[in-house]
Order: structure tokens, then C-alpha cells, then sequence
């Protein structure tokens, strides 16, 4: 074998390569607006409508303690399409799924008790959802771990475990881009790859999808100059020699260059929204700045650890920077309780709008002087997480302001519609790691800021699997589960 990079390729070129490979899958697409008249049962993140005979999962760790895992989603498999992939899974029942949320390191380093996916194989729909126990919300009162959007807006004097809002789900079949599998060298599909490597490179003065610096290295490793056919009568005659060099890991290099410029592009395509709220603006609403103030207070952990253990973790503590944070402190409750009171929905005006961002200036002032960086606060994921939970119980701000309910749209968001999206079955493509192939995406669920409040890691994915011969059992306790970040 002659060791060299894949030949040059367009976009169109490795869609006409990739194409007999593409894949279906089902997404999960937030119901928008929020609906609940709808009736669906599936939904990601909220309270489950959890059996009496299904206990809460729980773990215990090697110190003793316990913890309750986090509800992630659960999904009525009635309400699933039909593709070839869905054919796996039982026809009826609900799927319960259970993680460490919090988590920053892998799942894996807790053992299996750190996630959970629970069979119920009847009608769930009559059971009144299940409110969340005092001990979940793992690990969102320590300083080194990252929090979710989920614990960030959380009020402070709510339960830990309260961290992911209702979205109700309905389910879309999609096409995915996916990596080929060919049974061997002998597969005929592998016969166009081939053909791909075996053609010379195109004109390396213009630059077609990979960089110059590699085609020119692909020249200087080559010891003869390949001659592309002149006719198509010819190349059906006389392949081209090189084919004899070609092995099945110049196939994969080149599927995988050619996956990459598919994904990326079709990434980079999806529409986004052009209505922009100003920045002067925000926050909009009551419930946006209401999540400003938890987001500047929670920074601080209140409520989960003593003040002289943060400001120790962060530097040196002194009784001026303590009697500042406790005034700032009683200010941000007081706002907090003015602007409840007005009611959730209710705008903000220029004057209490500054005075909120004034609050939220100030600590992060102070977060400064205590030694620790002070992040500014992200004031449109805020309304946008705002907005997705006051539609729920506001829907008539979806007629009254239209163009505020489309720069909302979640089917905007690039990441929730390509093979990272929440989504079941199909491929198990990941962002470190592949499934087995006798594995099957049982669901995955992607960083989603703005609805749920998911965040994994660096804007990442969670994703629960599960061996074939364990699906064909409904032996769903031996499912899998990883967290993948960027």
C-alpha cells in the first residue's frame, strides 16, 4: 500500500459518494409553541408521570451518601413513527430515563447506578406526574463542578433537584450523513470510493475542500503521477492502476473527509432566525430578569454553601467584602420579590430594566473583588429560556407578540436539527465515540440551553444505549450511558 492523503472532493462529489449511506433517525422537536392541548405524553425534562410500582432511581456512592438522579425525559413509544430502525423497540409502553446531570466527569466512574432507564409497558397518561425528590440536583453546591443553565436560573430557595422545565416533545424522521459500513474489500459499494482515490487530484491552484498544504503533500509522496481516464469507455476497460494500492483505510479516510464537509455544511445551511431582540431591551419580560437575579445569586452558591468557603475558594475572605456581598444580597431578594409581584409576564419597564441590570453589574463587580473572573450575563439565552416557560402558562403572549414567539423558535437553532439533535434510534454516531454496532441509540438527548436547560459538559450530548439481544428481552437495567463533550 502507498500511504496518502484522500484525494480532493466537493461537497457535491461526497454527496454522490455518501448518499446510498444515508441513514434514518427520529428527532425530538420541541412542541413550539409550547402546546399543551396537544395531549403528547413525551416530553424532556419537567416531572414524570412515573408508575406507583417504579421507585425514583438512586445511587450510593463509596463515601455512603446518596442521591437521587436527575429525570431527563420520557418518551410514550405509541407516539413514535414507524421506520425500520423504530422496529427494535416495544411497540407500547413509556421510556423513563435518569442520569447525574451535574456530572463533569464520565458517567462510567460512578458505575451504572449513575443513570437509569425504566420500562413501564402500560398507559401512562393517567398517572399524575411525580414531583422530584429532595436529594436530587447531585452536585450543583460544588464549586469545580459546571452547572447546567437548568441550576443556574433555578431560584436559590427552591429544591436542588428542580433544575429542567417541561418541554413536550413530537417526534420527526430525519436523514442523517452516516459513516459507511461496508462488509469488506469485496463490498461492492466500496467501488466508488475507489474510483475517488484512484483519479488524480483536481487542479491544485484552486483550492476544492481540502487545504493545499495537504494536496501538495500527496504529490510528494506519490512516486508516479496518476493519468485520469479519457473516456468513460476507457475507464470501464482499463481501471486505473493504482486501485491495486488502494486498502480499506484509504476507504475510511476518505468516508470520514467526506462525512465531515457533508455535516459541516449542512450545518451551516440551516435557517436561522432573523428577528433579533436589541440588547437595550433586555431583560424583556418579569421572568427574564427575575433569571438574571437568580443566575448572579446562584453564582455565589447561596443557600448550598457557607460564604467564607467561597470566598476562601476563590481568595482571601475579609468582613468588608462579606458585609458588601450580604447588602448586595438583601437587594437582589428585594428586586426579586417587587418584580414577582408585578406577575411573570409582565414587561419590564426603561427604569426597573436598568435597575435589574444595575444589580446584576454590581455582583459581578464583586465576584471580581473576591478574586474569581465575573461572567456577564447572557441576556438573550435568558429570555429565550424565559419565554419557552411562559408560553406554557401564558399562551396568549404567542398571539399578542408573534415576532417575539419566532425569535424563540427552537427549529432556528442549528444544533437541534443535525445528528447531535435529541433524537432515538439510527445512527450512534458520537462527538468522541461510536456504538458498537450490536448496540442501539435508545435516546440522546444534546446541549439545549434554552428549553430543557441541558447542558453536557462543553455543549455536548448525553446519549443511553443498549445491546441488541438486551432490547429484544426488555431488559432495559442493562442500558448504557455516556456523556460526550467537544
Amino acid at each position: 500500500m502507498i500511504n496518502r492523503t484522500a484525494p480532493t472532493v466537493t461537497i457535491e462529489q461526497a454527496a454522490a459518494l455518501m448518499r446510498p449511506h444515508r441513514t434514518k433517525s427520529i428527532r425530538l422537536d420541541r412542541v413550539w409553541p409550547p402546546n399543551e392541548a396537544l395531549g403528547l405524553l413525551s416530553q424532556i425534562g419537567g416531572e414524570p408521570n412515573l408508575p406507583p410500582s417504579l421507585d425514583w432511581p438512586t445511587i450510593e456512592f463509596e463515601d455512603g451518601t446518596k442521591a437521587s438522579l436527575d429525570f431527563l425525559a420520557q418518551i410514550n413509544l405509541e407516539e413514535l413513527p414507524e421506520i425500520e430502525a423504530r422496529g427494535a423497540l416495544p411497540k407500547t409502553g413509556v421510556l423513563y430515563f435518569f442520569a447525574l446531570a451535574e456530572s463533569n466527569e464520565p458517567l462510567q466512574t460512578y458505575g451504572s447506578d449513575a443513570w437509569r432507564v425504566l420500562y413501564y409497558p402500560g398507559n401512562a397518561a393517567d398517572f399524575p406526574s411525580r414531583s422530584v425528590p429532595e436529594d436530587a440536583g447531585w452536585r450543583i453546591d460544588h464549586l469545580d463542578y459546571g452547572e447546567t443553565p437548568g441550576s443556574n436560573y433555578r431560584n436559590p430557595e427552591s429544591p436542588k433537584g428542580e433544575l429542567f422545565p417541561r418541554c413536550t416533545v413530537r417526534f420527526t424522521v430525519i436523514d442523517l450523513w452516516d459513516i459507511p459500513r461496508f462488509s469488506g474489500s469485496d463490498d461492492p459499494r466500496v467501488r466508488p470510493f475507489e474510483n475517488a482515490i484512484a483519479m488524480e487530484p483536481a487542479d491544485f491552484d484552486e483550492p476544492n475542500g481540502i487545504p493545499d498544504a495537504i494536496r501538495n503533500f500527496w504529490t510528494r509522496i506519490n512516486p508516479f503521477k496518476l493519468q485520469a481516464p479519457k473516456t468513460l469507455e476507457t475507464s470501464q476497460k482499463q481501471p486505473p492502476q493504482a486501485r491495486v494500492d488502494v486498502e480499506m483505510s484509504d476507504i475510511s479516510d476518505l468516508a470520514y473527509d467526506c462525512l465531515s464537509m457533508l455535516r459541516r455544511e449542512e450545518g451551516e445551511n440551516w435557517y436561522h432566525s432573523k428577528i433579533q431582540l436589541k440588547s437595550w431591551s433586555l431583560p424583556y419580560r418579569v421572568e427574564d430578569a427575575v433569571m438574571l437575579l437568580n443566575e448572579a445569586r446562584n453564582e455565589w452558591c447561596e443557600n448550598a454553601l457557607p460564604l467564607d468557603d467561597v470566598l476562601e475558594h476563590w481568595g482571601e475572605p475579609s468582613d468588608t467584602l462579606m458585609q458588601a456581598y450580604d447588602g448586595w444580597k438583601k437587594q437582589a431578594m428585594a428586586l426579586t420579590g417587587s418584580l414577582t409581584a408585578l406577575g411573570r409576564a409582565t414587561k419590564l419597564s426603561p427604569e426597573l430594566r436598568e435597575k435589574v441590570l444595575n444589580v446584576v453589574e454590581e455582583g459581578r463587580q464583586l465576584r471580581k473583588q473576591a478574586g474569581d473572573y465575573g461572567l456577564h450575563p447572557h441576556l438573550e439565552t435568558a429570555f429565550r429560556a424565559s419565554l419557552t416557560t411562559l408560553l406554557t402558562d401564558f399562551p396568549g403572549i404567542a398571539e399578542m407578540e408573534p415576532e417575539l414567539v419566532a425569535a424563540g423558535n427552537p427549529a432556528n437553532q442549528a444544533e437541534l436539527n443535525g445528528y447531535l439533535s435529541h433524537r432515538m434510534v439510527g445512527t450512534g454516531d458520537g462527538l468522541q465515540s461510536d456504538l458498537e454496532d450490536d448496540a442501539i441509540l435508545l435516546l440522546q438527548l444534546c446541549s439545549d440551553s434554552e428549553g430543557p436547560r441541558f447542558q453536557w459538559w462543553d455543549v455536548g450530548v448525553i446519549r443511553f444505549s443498549i445491546n441488541r439481544e438486551a432490547l429484544r428481552t426488555c431488559e432495559f437495567h442493562l442500558a448504557e450511558a455516556e456523556i460526550e463533550g467537544h
